[in-house]
């Protein structure tokens, strides 16, 4: 029953996901599941850029912030639509036309061709091409709602046995800066993605970075008064692992092909079964703005296949294409730079491929070679935008990156059987499936893009597990920090496709067996409906039950879980924190190392520390402190400095930190301050402790 207490944040999150984006896709004429599919990603972009604009604007952060800019989005969204459809520019969603399409081998038949048995089972909605302005709700809708409800209810499971406790939080290094900075733009009410690092810059410049995940859990964290921020951070996660991801992943689905009923029901589950994503980013890091951002690339790589119309269904035409895909791209981009580095890097191969199509309808004189000339050239400068941005957007000089740690056959097994960094067992089910889809498109010579792009996305798994530095190791893999676990969880974005197809075929391919020949005409419904039902209940039982995502729900528990010998901080730790409220003033800040989580005590008890972040600047008033506050009583400057700094308190967490590094000599003034009697204890749990600074005075 603890865990309902985050269903006002919980809700919350979802209305902040949800309406904004909302508000712009309906108002770009999207329908039913699309208009729901395309919302979060859309929602992401507006509340990251309505809070720079706010920064700028000095309009305090809050809730009605997005929802107003949502507002004016849609005004526009609409406005563009509506001139383009008048203007009669607009081409709607339907049938691929015959250039577009690879001709069949004489007496081939593709497993899902229009003469399959799939396309006498298709609702309406789907005979004769998609309609070109959809509906609301149909049959064929409501089995991706059943599969999107299916896949929200094991996600909600699966996250809740990781996160541990409704209050619990990552004990991790990077969990300082995430937790903290949610506090903190509560605190300044100002979310911009060029302030918030205002929290760890000290004095010097405000570099820029990408604040959709904080912006999103603030919004959470204020509207629900009096909750934590490790409380919104989790009813976060699950907003985004439950909703945000399985409708970004079913909007590629079903902008994939046409799929039949086993399929869909079965894509609910699979896109819960992959242990690579989500559960890899929040155990480890912690990474939650790459988390955000991958888990809305699946939304931007269905509107750039619609786009280049590489699939034998389009469900957005082009003008809603870009129109939609602005945003889109924006909400992955400002959630991680490197998040949009990979659409781009997954676009490539769908670009190359169109541009392959549009050169043979010209040969083949299905195309004008004037449009066909036009066509390409956009391709080529896009690929050469590409080219461009890989150069610029990845990390700055000097940032930490990861180097080479496997062999390049182990990271090829890796990647073909779903272990990622070798964390977990293979996942054999889903690695099969991945396998028997990618077979399927090759025999099919249909959906092309799909191979060569998942296939582009282990190649970059095996550069970052293997490649050395002197073979162009930060050049090919630089823009993820050469970090094998960003990768990793890049590659179940085109796997669940691949599975999502092998399920499909599959499925036909008995339905159209001499065992199923009995259940025809009005049975045969029944049929459809039953296998899917059965692959739609193994595949749920098979992913959630077995030693892979056990193994994986295990190690996040284990990083989240307070112990009393916790990474970051442990219970002792935690028991002193949670008495700061009571004994230190509001208006005082506490002198913290951040490496053994002292850091922490802004984000979970709401008073200001010298350092927020293991990796900050402090300004040259905390750097005196931090050398020698332990010479107060012979040093005047550092007296001058706790006064400036209106430090006085100190959390005393020892020596050890997260990480196990050693960053005692930059903290050498923290050390024996009551020895010296310098200070005194206040509160003490265990080995942790609370002093007030005694050797200043109280001026």
């Amino acid at each position: 029953m603890e865990w309902l207490s985050l269903t006002p944040g919980l809700l919350i999150g979802v209305l902040a996901l949800l309406v904004p984006g909302l508000l712009v896709t309906l108002a770009a004429r999207l329908k039913g599941f699309d208009a729901f599919a395309l919302a979060p990603a859309v929602s992401i972009a507006i509340i990251a850029v309505s809070a720079i604009v706010a920064g700028s604007l000095g309009i305090d952060w809050a809730l009605w912030v997005p929802l107003a800019a949502g507002a004016l989005v849609a005004l526009v969204a609409g406005g563009v639509v509506a001139l383009a459809r008048r203007l009669g520019i607009a081409d709607f969603p339907g049938e691929r036309s015959a250039a577009d399409s690879t001709p069949q081998r004489r007496g081939r038949r593709a497993p899902w061709s229009e003469t399959s048995g799939a396309r006498r089972w298709m609702p309406a909605e789907h005979r004769g091409g998609v309609l070109s302005r959809g509906k609301w709700f149909s049959r064929g809708q409501a089995t991706y709602w059943v599969s999107f409800l299916v896949a929200a209810l094991l996600m909600a499971r699966t996250i809740k046995n990781s996160l541990g406790g409704p209050e619990w939080f990552s004990q991790t290094l990077d969990n300082n800066f995430h937790l903290n900075a949610v506090r903190f733009i509560a605190e300044t009410h100002n979310g911009s993605s060029f302030f918030v690092n205002a929290m760890t810059t000290g004095q010097g410049p405000i570099p820029y970075y990408p604040a959709a995940w904080h912006d999103f859990v603030s919004l959470i964290f204020m509207g629900t008064g009096q909750g934590s921020v490790p409380a919104a951070t989790n009813a976060a996660i699950f907003a985004i692992a439950g909703i945000a991801w399985p409708l970004s992943m079913l909007f590629l689905v079903r902008a994939t092909m046409r799929f039949n009923l086993p399929a869909v029901l079965a894509a609910g589950p699979i896109l819960t079964g992959f242990t690579a994503f989500p559960f890899l980013l929040i155990k480890f890091g912690v990474l939650y703005p790459n988390f955000l951002g991958i888990a809305l690339l699946p939304a931007g790589v269905g509107i750039v296949i619609n786009f280049f119309r590489m699939s034998r269904v389009r469900r957005v035409d082009t003008v809603q294409c870009i129109v939609l895909g602005i945003p889109v791209a924006l909400g992955v981009g400002l959630a991680h730079p490197n998040a949009l580095m990979s659409l781009l890097v997954i676009a490539v191969p769908v670009a190359v491929v169109r541009a392959v199509l549009q050169i043979g309808g010209g040969i083949m004189r299905r195309s004008r070679w004037w449009a066909v000339l036009l066509q390409v050239v956009a391709i080529a400068a896009l690929l050469a935008a590409v080219w461009f941005l890989w150069g610029v957007i990845r990390p700055a000089p000097g940032a930490s990156t990861w180097g080479p740690s496997s062999s390049d056959t182990l990271a090829f097994g890796e990647a073909l059987v779903n272990s990622p960094v070798s964390e977990v067992s293979p996942q054999w089910v889903v690695s099969a499936l991945v396998v028997i889809g990618a077979l399927a498109i090759l025999y099919a010579r249909r959906n092309h893009w799909l191979v060569l792009s998942y296939g582009v996305l282990v190649y970059f798994y095996i550069s970052v597990r293997w490649l050395k530095w002197d073979q162009d190791r930060m050049w090919i893999t630089g823009v993820w920090y050469n970090d094998p676990f960003r990768v990793a969880a890049l590659l179940p974005v085109l796997a669940i496709p691949l599975a999502v197809v092998a399920i499909h075929w599959l499925s036909e391919a008995l339905m159209n067996s001499r065992l199923s020949a009995r259940w025809s005409g009005r049975r045969r419904p029944v049929m459809k409906k039953t296998v899917g039902i059965v692959a739609m209940i193994l595949l749920a039982g098979y992913t959630q039950a077995v030693g892979p995502m056990k193994e994986m729900v295990g190690q996040t528990y284990a990083t989240y879980q307070p112990r009393a010998d916790s990474q970051l901080i442990t219970t002792d730790e935690l028991d002193v924190i949670d008495h700061v409220n009571a004994l230190v003033p509001r208006d005082q800040k506490i002198v913290t190392m951040p490496w053994n989580g002292g850091g922490l005590a802004y984000a979970l008890a709401g008073r200001h520390v010298t350092a927020s972040h293991a990796l900050y600047i402090p300004t040259p008033s905390v750097d005196i402190i931090n050398h020698s506050l332990n010479e107060a009583g012979s040093d005047p400057k550092v007296c001058s400095a706790v006064h400036q700094e209106n430090a006085r308190y100190v959390l005393d967490f020892g020596k050890k930190e997260v990480n196990h590094g050693d960053h005692s000599g930059q903290y050498a003034g923290l050390a024996d301050l009551e020895q010296r009697g310098l200070a005194t204890t206040v509160y003490q749990a265990g080995d942790a402790k609370l002093l007030k600074i005694t050797a200043c005075g109280e001026n």
